[in-house]
């Protein structure tokens, strides 16, 4: 118990006996409640008791007086009697019914004391009950023999004192009482039978020897439940008994037992007399029998009264106990909450001092008066050096006495301060701390000690200078970052317009070094450029910036020319000179001999012109500048240059906004058959309905397309639009689309399903589908192009030669590509006055001819030219001379009229 908390104890001591003394309050609150329920039932069963005994005196009677009227001859002198009587037992009938059909816990709890017994005798007794009208017109009919009757009646009653049995046996307190009713109904019973026996005879002219014999035996039943009853009565109801007899009665019943077997008396007067005295005697034993039931009524009514007034009384004491335990808990939590506090702040403030901060305590003069551990770990002096001196012991001078002062003033002001300081262990090593005082002050609230905690923070400063190391250096090759140096960029942009200097920025990049990594690996990659970095730094003047700005890419700031000077342009292309020339020796790494080269952007700056932001841009673009002329060679900054790039990157924008935007439109130019003079064709030619510009021709961004890659996606366009239009104007149209193609897009891995699913996605004849190859564009890869024009011819996709005779290779173009049609360019018809553009017109036609290919001349203007390529074969022709190309809906209209 010694070590247990204060909690744990007063559990032990209180709570216990408590819990305890709860427990025991509720076994008797339930004992209590079980006591209610039996008296409860007690007092039923007395309600019940009296219910069955009036139902039995009753059918008791009408039993007597039905015996009489089956025999008696002037029935109209008995019937309203019997009638009456009739009404008297079917009110007792009721509350009989009353009992059965009672829903109440009085009753459950009953029930289970008796554990059923009654209910099969309650279920038999209604059953013969259903009998009774039937039984009483038997009776009014006299068509029921004696016997009969009596037997039916009897069994009834006998059934209901065997429930009365039940009922009362089970209730041990008032045994004498329930066995002294149990024998007075049983007397009473006999009784009657006598009555109905001695009723019935003296209504007969003759004596019945079997009747006699039963009186005899009823008599003598009587005789032995008498004895019985003061048998097993106590003295208080034998007093009853006795109080209650009447002999003079007696003696009236034993007049009509002895004259009984006398036949001048078998008449009904004197029927009437004895059926009167043995009414009376049975009233006795009914009068007894009701004085009984109210001492047996009296004493339920009184148990169960006392039950409810000591279950009152024990749920109040328990109530009270129950509120006074809350109450006494609510006190004691309150206290242990207080009790628990202080030893929580005892135990915060023991773990506090010993905790991995350092604690000083000093007197109000500054002496140290105690230390903890982590003081001695911090400082290295043990607490027995420390206590008794001042903490001056850890000055290390690097703060100065202006510092100590105004630390001091605030102390004194706000009885604390907190800052950094710089203190010195007892080997004299300085380190760095974080350090609190605090003013301990007393009730008159004036100072008496002063605390100071303080935690050595030498491990956050270094992972601060590491951290902004990282922060600023290139992890591979310890240079300055690209953020770094453009922090630096601003500060000498700033510096140079102030002092009138020009600094230059050298973007560098490696040539080719995607090769070097693929052949050699990115670790050889990343020596390289370790390597790289190395020779830059040792060209350097002390002043230069270097810094890594990407993966193979550096940055370099020479700085302060004098704009004065006129060799500046000298210095730094003497600077870069160098820079080349190093590089270009070759570098051995792990035994592999590389040779690199580089490309050298240089900007002056800062200029008139622009902002500090723009110079590493500038540099970049003249170092593309560098590696599109040639590589291996540095290039200063041309404004003009850079003007023309942004053109270009605003029109790389603008043409992807155009995808998006849906600003691309096709219009159609006819084929028109050189025979018929009918469309039997049409090429599909894009064109850009700008939002500011206007409607552009293909040559004023087609080429800038082909650059960004976006000539797939144009081409997939053209062929969805080409699809849309054969399968809406099938009635008016049945010529093929020719789209342009560039061979690159050709050689893709994909073309070919591209194509192959768009033509079936619209349903539309793959032989209506021509793809046009530019005779200028090289062809890469003939093997490779040859197959997939194969593959796609085999599915009814033609395929032609665009502006022949522009190109690079046209004999070779005709010779392997197993193209359907040939295209002559428009050059060839634009100076027929030439007899050789003629015979060269000619050659081309009868060449095409032998490849069996169909043939079409583009550029036709003039009726001149249109009657000279029908003198040579021409199949087809293009130009303004039949039309220009136009909208789909201007198209749809000539094809109309032209039909």
């Amino acid at each position: 118990m010694k070590n247990k908390s204060l909690k744990y104890k007063i559990f032990i001591i209180f709570y216990i006996p408590a819990i305890a003394l709860i427990y025991f309050s509720y076994t008797s609150v339930v004992h209590e409640f079980k006591q209610l329920n039996y008296s409860s039932a007690f007092k039923l069963s007395a309600h019940v008791t009296d219910v069955l005994a009036n139902f039995i005196h009753n059918i008791q009677i009408e039993r007597g007086l039905s015996a009489g009227y089956i025999v008696i001859e002037d029935k109209n002198l008995y019937k309203e009697k019997l009638k009456q009587q009739h009404t008297k037992t079917d009110k007792a009938y009721n509350e009989l019914l009353k009992i059965i059909k009672l829903k109440s816990e009085s009753k459950r709890e009953l029930e289970s004391i008796v554990d059923y017994k009654a209910k099969p005798v309650v279920k038999e007794i209604m059953q013969d009950l259903k009998s009774l009208k039937e039984v009483r017109e038997k009776v009014l009919n006299s068509s029921i023999k004696f016997d009969d009757e009596i037997n039916y009646y009897t069994d009834i009653n006998r059934k209901i004192i065997l429930i009365i049995k039940i009922f009362n046996i089970s209730f041990k307190d008032i045994k004498h009482d329930t066995q002294s009713i149990i024998e007075l109904q049983k007397l009473k019973e006999y009784a009657g039978l006598e009555r109905a026996y001695i009723y019935n005879q003296l209504l007969y002219d003759t004596t019945d020897d079997k009747i006699i014999l039963e009186l005899k035996n009823f008599q003598e039943k009587q005789n032995e439940l008498t004895e019985d009853f003061f048998a097993s009565s106590s003295n208080e109801l034998n007093k009853i008994y006795n109080e209650s007899y009447n002999i003079a009665v007696e003696d009236k019943l034993n007049y009509c037992r002895n004259n009984i077997l006398n036949s001048s008396l078998h008449n009904t007067k004197e029927a009437d007399k004895c059926f009167k005295a043995s009414t009376e005697y049975i009233e006795i034993f009914a009068g007894i029998s009701t004085k009984i039931l109210d001492r047996y009524k009296d004493n339920a009514n009184q148990m169960y009264d006392k039950s409810l007034h000591s279950l009152y009384i024990t749920i109040f004491l328990w109530s009270i106990s129950i509120i006074a335990l809350i109450f006494l808990t609510y006190i004691l939590k309150r206290l242990i909450t207080k009790e628990e506090k202080y030893i929580q702040e005892l135990r915060i403030a023991g773990y506090a001092f010993d905790a991995q901060e350092a604690m000083v305590i000093t007197d109000l003069s500054g002496t140290i008066v105690k230390v903890n551990k982590a003081f001695t770990d911090i400082t290295m002096y043990e607490a027995s050096e420390a206590i008794g001196k001042n903490p001056k012991i850890l000055k290390s001078h690097l703060n100065d006495d202006k510092f100590y002062k105004a630390m001091w003033n605030e102390i004194i002001s706000f009885g604390k301060w907190k800052g950094e300081i710089f203190n010195k262990r007892k080997n004299g090593e300085i380190y760095p701390e974080i350090l609190s005082i605090t003013a301990i002050k007393n009730e008159d609230n004036k100072t008496t000690n002063y605390i100071a905690q303080f935690t050595d923070i030498t491990s956050i400063k270094k992972a601060q200078e590491d951290a902004q190391y990282q922060a600023n250096h290139d992890f591979l090759t310890g240079l300055l970052n690209r953020n770094s140096l453009i922090e630096k960029l601003h500060e000498e942009f700033i510096k140079a317009k102030r002092h009138n200097f020009t600094h230059a920025f050298l973007y560098i990049d490696i040539d080719d070094f995607k090769k070097i990594n693929d052949q050699y690996g990115h670790n050889i990659g990343d020596m390289l450029i370790v390597e790289v970095s190395q020779r830059l730094k040792h060209i350097l003047r002390e002043d230069d910036v270097i810094a890594r700005i990407s993966g193979d890419e550096f940055g370099i700031m020479l700085l302060n020319f004098d704009k004065e000077n006129s060799d500046i342009a000298k210095c730094i292309k003497g600077i870069c000179t160098k820079i080349l020339k190093s590089i270009s020796e070759s570098f051995l790494i792990y035994e592999h001999k590389i040779d690199i080269s580089l490309s050298i952007g240089i900007k002056l700056f800062p200029d008139n012109e622009e902002l500090k932001d723009e110079v590493i841009i500038h540099a970049d673009t003249a170092m593309n500048q560098s590696k599109a002329q040639g590589k291996n060679q540095y290039v200063f900054f041309d404004r003009q240059i850079d003007n023309e790039l942004k053109k270009y990157i605003a029109l790389e924008k603008e043409i992807k906004n155009a995808l998006k935007n849906n600003e691309f439109k096709f219009y159609f130019q006819p084929k028109v058959n050189v025979k018929t003079e009918k469309i039997d064709g049409a090429e599909i030619l894009i064109r850009w309905l700008h939002p500011d510009k206007g409607l552009l021709y293909p040559g004023s961004f087609l080429d800038v397309a082909q650059e960004i890659g976006v000539i797939p996606d144009i081409t997939s366009l053209a062929l969805k639009k080409a699809c849309e239009f054969l399968k809406s104007s099938t009635e008016i149209f049945d010529g093929a689309i020719a789209i342009n193609i560039s061979s690159e897009e050709l050689l893709k891995a994909d073309f070919e399903e591209n194509i192959i699913s768009t033509i079936l996605h619209y349903k539309v004849d793959p032989s209506k589908i021509e793809l046009e190859i530019t005779e200028n564009d090289i062809i890469k890869d003939f093997d490779l192009a040859i197959i997939k024009i194969k593959n796609l011819q085999k599915l009814g996709v033609k395929f032609s030669i665009d502006d022949f005779g522009t190109g690079y290779s046209s004999i070779t173009y005709l010779q392997k590509l197993p193209v359907n049609t040939l295209k002559i360019d428009k050059c060839f018809f634009d100076n027929l006055s030439l007899d050789s553009n003629k015979e060269l017109v000619k050659i081309v036609i009868n060449m095409a001819k032998t490849f069996n290919m169909n043939i079409i001349s583009e550029g036709i203007e003039s009726n001149e030219q249109l009657e000279f390529i029908k003198e040579c074969g021409s199949d087809q022709y293009q130009g303004f001379y039949f039309s220009k190309a136009i909208d789909e809906e201007s198209f749809n209209t000539l094809l109309k009229i032209k039909k």
